[in-house]
């Protein structure tokens, strides 16, 4: 896995835009790597594979820190762990201490009504945000969107589960998806870190207006941007027309 200070300041910018963006307490970002604290990892208990997990690269908002009982998460395990194997984003509104989201006292300290957890590239990490409003579904689509293009390219993708891997908290076990044709993606956009709060459709068109102007306005084949968004070319056509962003002259 990619440790480098670029990939770290990256993700970290990329959770400060969030932290703003959705009015959020708390915004924490993993990473897979592997499985190096097994012996005195708090949610060992939990992670049906020991070969690798997912290591916290950044949390910004009411904790800065990278220490602690989630320093470490089991690929698979709970929410966000389920997020890197279904490749999907998940969105909790309402009663989240019923859900198990966190702790309760902590949920109504800081008057959090809704968890996200959204994919960082292809089964690469995971995002998560502890949010004040109501987050809509729209809100948590333009977030996977921003994050997938903001983690292209760093991280390793998540590992096969073993064979006697077993559900974990009443959960399907994870599988690995099909195996598709090898691509070579357009170099990945990087994002901007800005001191304005900037709104999730904002973030998204500068990721969409960056890859365009690297991949010179192509949209398919394995170096246009729909391949380097990881979108097929009508989605990125779609989001182009609804944001406003035109193809670079």
């Amino acid at each position: 896995m990619k440790t480098s200070r670029v990939v770290d300041d990256r993700l970290d910018a990329f959770a400060r835009e969030t932290l703003e963006a959705c009015d959020a307490v708390l915004v924490r970002a993993w990473l897979v790597g592997p499985g190096d604290s097994c012996a005195t990892c708090a949610m060992r208990p939990e992670c049906p594979d020991q070969r690798a997990c997912l290591h916290l690269v950044a949390s910004v908002g009411l904790s800065q820190s990278l220490e602690g009982p989630y320093r470490r998460f089991p690929i698979g395990a709970r929410r966000v762990g389920r997020v890197v194997i279904d490749r999907k984003p998940y969105l909790e509104r309402g009663d989240l201490a019923a859900r198990g989201i966190a702790e309760p006292a902590w949920l109504a300290v800081h008057d959090v009504r809704s968890f996200a957890a959204v994919p960082l590239g292809e089964g690469r990490g995971v995002l998560a945000v502890f949010s004040r409003r109501f987050l809509t579904e729209t809100d948590v689509r333009l977030l996977a969107f921003a994050a997938r293009a903001a983690s292209h390219g760093i991280g390793d993708a998540t590992p096969p589960p073993p064979r006697d891997a077993r559900p974990v908290r009443g959960e399907m076990a994870p599988s690995r998806p099909p195996a598709g044709p090898a691509r070579t993606p357009a170099s990945p956009p990087e994002l901007i870190a800005s001191d304005e709060p900037r709104t999730l459709a904002e973030i998204q068109r500068e990721a969409i207006e960056r890859v365009l102007a690297r991949t010179g306005g192509r949209i398919s084949g394995p170096r246009g941007a729909a391949t380097a968004l990881g979108l097929k070319p009508s989605t990125l056509v779609s989001r182009m027309q609804k944001l406003g962003v035109r193809r670079p002259e």
